[in-house]
């Protein structure tokens, strides 16, 4: 997912979509493609493009020709269909897929995205989807996941503090999930989650950061890699 407006990072995002903002040295959507790619385990990468959507494709369209992979454009210039509804319409009916929401970064996912595959895998029998989760930011910006002793997810509330962890941005879901995106949902966490309680999981827990709840979690993580060329 990267067509969001990016308001939350303004002014940062005026001239620059929010997928494209650098961090070490590459944009938040390389960082995602590369990760995509080197695992070796999506016979399918779809990139949605919104605001600034001739720089997202500008930008797509190099990539493709440094790397040699093929990115698949849903152009939602027109009007955005929102999460839910972008995943209502694109998303395969006939295998599992993976939701990413490229203003999320984590260095243990995206280094090893094939392992949190594989963490699907093994549990996609038991649930219709997977989550990873990571810490709260404690001021109500982020969605609350509230779990039972085995991790299944038995309510979700979106812009809430009440629970001990939040939603990373990633999700691994069987194709029945798109069942119970409704022809009225525009979000995910929002729209869908809440109804889907018992038949969702959290597969992993990670450090992460998610750049769209403002510019000083975007400066947060840009800071972390310097601390961390310190040492």
């Amino acid at each position: 997912m990267a067509a969001g407006n990016g308001m939350r990072l303004r002014p940062l995002t005026k001239d620059i979509q929010k997928c494209l903002l650098p961090i070490n040295g590459k944009p938040m959507l390389e960082w995602w493609l590369d990760s995509v790619f080197a695992s070796a385990f999506f016979s399918e990468v779809k990139v949605n493009v919104h605001y600034l959507a001739a720089d997202v494709v500008r930008w797509i369209c190099k990539y493709e020709l440094k790397t040699g992979h093929e990115v698949s454009i849903i152009n939602e210039t027109d009007g955005l269909l929102g999460t839910a509804g972008t995943l209502r319409k694109y998303a395969p009916r006939d295998d599992d897929f993976m939701v990413a929401y490229t203003d999320t970064y984590s260095t243990k996912v995206l280094d090893d995205l094939c392992f949190y595959a594989g963490l699907w895998q093994d549990q996609r029998e038991d649930v219709m989807a997977g989550l990873l989760s990571m810490n709260p930011p404690n001021d109500g910006s982020a969605s609350a996941l509230i779990l039972n002793s085995i991790g299944q997810v038995i309510q979700f509330k979106e812009k809430s503090d009440e629970g001990t962890v939040s939603w990373m941005g990633v999700l691994f879901a069987r194709p029945d999930f798109l069942d119970h995106i409704h022809p009225e949902d525009w979000d995910l966490a929002r729209d869908v989650f809440p109804r889907l309680a018992g038949k969702m999981r959290v597969i992993a827990h990670v450090d992460a950061y998610d750049i769209g709840r403002g510019i000083e979690h975007y400066e947060r993580l840009r800071n972390s890699f310097k601390e961390s060329a310190k040492i």
